[in-house]
């Protein structure tokens, strides 16, 4: 990868997500089961990640591609590497949790139709095709692709990257609040 800031955002979700592995290890066959009736799962809340970097994918192979002629132009220019935790100012500011947009809910009764190994393994292939998309990009070029989401302050392809491992965090550590309490 020719962006070491992407790559170490990438290396920390994986590296993240190998931890969450072993902590699942203790909800075998009942990752679908929720700790408390208003909360998610880990089966909801890996497919609602699931859902983000699906989309995030998705938005990045068109919006991508238009954005690097403008972004190597400003590509002489500074830039940030890393993002706030909008979930945790968020919740601070308005005391309560971001609710998540409907295109990145779980649908009802997804444990019915849905093998958790599966949606993990989903999970990872989209996150190493949104690499792919990313792949030959360079640092000075990926600080100039913005993405306009306002509640992030319109963060740039690297920021965004970051944002993708601070949200899945976000979500491991609820679920583990909630399935300790």
């Amino acid at each position: 990868m020719k962006s070491l800031h992407m790559e170490h955002h990438f290396q920390k979700i994986y590296k993240q997500r190998e931890e969450m592995k072993e902590e699942l290890a203790v909800f075998r066959n009942q990752e679908w089961k929720r700790a408390h009736q208003d909360k998610w799962s880990w089966g909801e809340t890996y497919y609602h990640l699931y859902l983000m970097m699906k989309w995030f994918r998705r938005l990045s192979k068109g919006y991508v591609p238009l954005s690097l002629p403008i972004a190597t132009l400003r590509k002489n220019k500074p830039f940030k590497v890393h993002s706030i935790d909008v979930y945790a100012a968020y919740k601070q500011k308005n005391k309560k949790p971001m609710k998540a947009p409907f295109l990145l809910v779980p649908p009802k009764d997804v444990e019915y139709d849905v093998d958790f190994q599966w949606l993990i393994e989903q999970l990872d292939n989209e996150t190493k095709q949104l690499e792919k998309i990313v792949l030959n990009i360079t640092d000075d070029v990926a600080g100039h692709i913005r993405f306009p989401d306002p509640i992030a302050n319109n963060p740039n392809l690297i920021q965004s990257i970051d944002l993708l491992g601070i949200h899945e965090k976000h979500h491991f550590l609820l679920c583990e609040k909630y399935y300790n309490e």
